[in-house]
């Protein structure tokens, strides 16, 4: 017998980690070995992810390995508490939040995070950095209802996701229709609304009203153009891009879009050609884009389901991973491209799919900026397509089947984001000032418009 216990007590002394000895590491004076993750598994898969981040950031900081279970289970003495679940602490943490603010309560042993859809994504990581900082620590979460605003840090990662033909009554179609499709979060707000800053943007070209290929060029080049044309300015020369630009900076790039690879959008930001329609010659530029600069493109995510959005999540996924490993930071562009094509026919009901679409992508890459809070995530559009607004009734309406003039919402977040708060600014300025956040400051064209924040 004592033979047997001396093995027990060796092998207790070498496995720590299978509950024979605490861990050294405290949450509200309960040993954080005691802990469970719990999440619902009624709510959206942000919080099973936020709950997974939880885990595995504890696990690399303290070497505990804590089980993550759902809110089906019988509640345990000692939970992190992850989104809206059936927990009574979750109850009490109905807290009075705005855009992307979040809220921590603890009682009772337990702690619980509550945040808006993807807006979770920045509670858990709040959670980690001020309360489990490294192995060996003593933390305090405030028993009385906090709420916080997400982490930023200077930016090095740079997302810019594209609504092709978004005007302002395209983001606000989710105030005129009911969310009962199979994919999306059944959100009844476009994400952008949740962004701290928002201003405007005029998309006009030198042709007058824009196409996708000027608009596009404008947004990746900082320079006006002429229609139909691609990464090329008025004179028909190459202007530099904001991808080449990155990739120049030891950074990642990428090219991401639910139309093919030579649409006009994801070509204006992989491509120089004469003609949007000059397929062959944007395949060879996009060719010697990838050999050169190293640019990533992937598209072609034209699916309506619910497994066919997962796999843009997926893909969405992969490239944030493949551009930023081993770089210094990254810039990636992502379009929806298919709001535009819509509203060309005139269908509301596949305009607000597309929207509802657009909605997931834009979750994912705010999911990435709180989890990475050096990324600075900017949403807007080329321009708006349709004339799309109320009629006397107070239902939606286009008056036309082409492109307008109107100006384009611009949503941003991250530092810096506020320099767009309230500013209605020249397409091209977007690119400038997202180039200045690279810290480069001649990017685009210079001789007419001035940039923002210099």
């Amino acid at each position: 017998m004592k033979k047997i216990l001396c093995l027990l007590l060796i092998l207790c002394l070498a496995l720590p980690l299978i509950g024979c000895e605490s861990s050294k590491s405290f949450i509200n004076g309960v040993n954080l070995s005691e802990f469970s993750i719990v999440y619902s598994e009624e709510d959206s898969d942000y919080s099973k992810r936020a709950a997974e981040y939880i885990q595995d950031m504890i696990s690399e900081r303290t070497e505990l390995e804590l089980p993550v279970i759902e809110d089906n289970e019988s509640p345990r003495a000692n939970e992190i508490v992850v989104g809206n679940t059936n927990r009574a602490i979750s109850a009490k943490l109905d807290a009075d939040t705005e855009g992307v603010e979040f809220s921590i309560l603890a009682e009772g042993g337990s702690v619980a995070l509550e945040g808006d859809y993807f807006i979770i994504a920045a509670a858990a990581y709040f959670f980690v950095e001020n309360y489990v900082p490294t192995d060996d620590f003593d933390a305090t979460v405030p028993e009385e209802v906090k709420v916080h605003n997400p982490i930023i840090k200077d930016a090095k990662n740079f997302i810019m996701l594209i609504g092709d033909g978004m005007g302002v009554y395209q983001t606000r179609i989710f105030e005129y229709m009911e969310n009962d499709l199979e994919y999306g979060d059944g959100e009844d707000i476009f994400y952008g609304y949740y962004l701290p800053y928002m201003g405007y943007s005029r998309t006009e070209s030198l042709s007058g009203v824009t196409d996708s290929a000027a608009g596009g060029t404008a947004l990746s080049s900082g320079y006006k153009t002429y229609n139909e044309y691609i990464g090329r300015d008025k004179d028909q020369k190459d202007v530099k891009l904001l991808t080449e630009l990155a990739s120049e900076l030891g950074m990642g790039a990428g090219v991401m879009s639910t139309e093919t690879n030579t649409g006009a959008t994801p070509a204006s930001f992989s491509a120089h050609a004469d003609g949007r329609d000059d397929s062959y010659d944007i395949r060879l530029s996009q060719s010697a884009a990838k050999k050169n600069y190293g640019i990533k493109i992937n598209c072609g995510f034209n699916q309506y389901s619910e497994s066919g959005v997962n796999d843009i999540e997926t893909a969405l996924d992969t490239m944030l991973s493949e551009i930023s490993e081993g770089k210094d930071g990254f810039f990636l562009m992502y379009e929806e491209a298919y709001i535009d094509k819509h509203c060309h026919n005139n269908d509301l009901e596949a305009t607000f799919e597309a929207m509802v679409r657009f909605n997931q992508a834009i979750g994912r890459a705010m999911e990435y900026a709180f989890y990475n809070p050096e990324t600075f995530v900017l949403i807007t559009a080329d321009h708006e397509t349709g004339d799309l607004c109320p009629n006397d009734e107070g239902a939606l309406e286009y008056h036309t089947e082409e492109h307008t003039a109107h100006n384009v919402p611009v949503f941003t977040y991250g530092k810096g984001a506020e320099l767009f708060d309230g500013v209605e600014m020249e397409n091209i300025q977007i690119a400038h000032t997202i180039a200045s956040f690279m810290g480069v400051y001649d990017f685009g064209d210079q001789s007419v418009y001035q940039y923002l924040g210099k």
